[in-house]
């Protein structure tokens, strides 16, 4: 009986792929190749973005907004209380955007105020507020909202805010 002869083939060979690294072969065998390392995480935690009032107040103000568009539409129908709303989130997104700039340019420690620039927060301020007034704008402009009634939703803004800062202070004892 013959063993049948090994042969090597003949095609065209793929290319190989480079190897993972691997570590040193020690005394006890092999090395395993090196897997993937797993991320890193940074050795002091991170600071959230908006301390615990001004979130606070930042829910109260939408919550404030929500119970003045359920108002409306009891006592003026569902076309003012959208109107109502639409100005609540505007508002809402406004206070949102105003403690994120804030929180930004705010600096952390001696050497961050000593080299912030006063003129950025000039013009992320200007920037905000054209960008507000063209938000309201186009929805008036476009009809979407009625103006008296979207004002009632701005004003959930300073009661909202009132709200969560007696609401923040109370826990905070």
């Amino acid at each position: 009986m013959t063993t049948p002869a090994r042969t090597r083939p003949t095609g065209p060979t793929e290319p190989t792929e480079p190897t993972e690294p691997t570590e040193p072969t020690g005394p006890t065998g092999p090395a395993e190749p090196a897997g993937p390392t797993e991320p890193t995480t940074p050795s002091e935690p991170r600071e959230p973005a908006l301390d615990a009032r001004m979130r606070v107040s930042i829910v109260a103000v939408a919550l404030t907004g929500a119970a003045f568009a359920l108002g409306a539409v009891v006592v003026a129908g569902p076309a003012t209380a959208l109107s109502v709303a639409i100005g609540a989130a505007v508002a809402t997104a406004n206070l949102w955007a105003l403690a994120r700039i804030i929180a930004a340019l705010l600096p952390r420690t001696e050497g961050g105020a000593k080299a912030q620039s006063r003129a950025g927060w000039g013009i992320v301020a200007i920037l905000k507020v054209l960008g507000l007034v063209a938000v309201v704008w186009l929805l008036m402009r476009h009809g979407i909202v009625s103006p008296i009634p979207m004002v009632v939703g701005f004003a959930a803004l300073p009661i909202g805010i009132a709200i969560g800062s007696l609401v923040s202070d109370r826990s905070a004892r």
